[in-house]
């Protein structure tokens, strides 16, 4: 029997990847991210960035807002309560933001790398003393409204869209993945 669990570097490397692209601030670093999944089919750099533009960031409302609290709180605002509630969290973990008060703290970008932090200080500096902590921002929070964003974009999918289909796909089975991996370690 095939486990679902992904080696610990293989798993890192897999939400890098992933935060990189929801993180990517221009289209060459949008391209790059989506690059380093090593596809086999390309798409050119302002193709996936219109894509991109369309389904998270606008200028019209997007097809999958990016940020927790649309999902949690409020579909009509962000910088809500769980906003708050995240940049607790992250102030828990000891992570600084240096992009506080500019972008919130609930964006899909900024939520994986917090999770890809907690991951690595616990799998390759061997700092345990986090894993509740992750094992709550993971199924208490991300789990939870993740799952919304991706039926959303899946939703609002088009023809051709291969590229966001990829991704949403990729963090689909990262989510799928690391509910079994956190359920493992209980």
């Amino acid at each position: 029997m095939q486990s679902n669990v992904l080696p610990r570097s293989q798993r890192l490397e897999t939400l890098k990847r992933l935060r990189d692209f929801f993180n990517a601030h221009n289209s060459q670093t949008l391209k790059q991210a989506y690059d380093a999944f090593s596809l086999e089919h390309s798409i050119d750099e302002d193709e996936l960035e219109a894509l991109f533009n369309r389904y998270f960031v606008g200028p019209m409302e997007p097809v999958a807002d990016p940020f927790a609290s649309v999902y949690l709180d409020d579909p009509q605002s962000v910088m809500t309560q769980s906003t708050l509630h995240v940049r607790s969290l992250y102030e828990t973990m000891g992570f600084f933001y240096p992009l506080k008060n500019i972008v919130p703290e609930d964006h899909i970008g900024v939520e994986l790398d917090a999770y890809y932090q907690l991951i690595y200080l616990e799998e390759v500096k061997n700092v345990a003393y986090l894993s509740e902590l992750r094992y709550y921002f993971f199924h208490e929070h991300i789990a939870v409204w993740m799952p919304q964003l991706i039926e959303r974009a899946m939703h609002g999918r088009s023809e051709g869209d291969n590229a966001i289909l990829f991704i949403l796909n990729e963090l689909k089975s990262f989510l799928i993945r690391e509910t079994t991996t956190t359920r493992s370690h209980e």
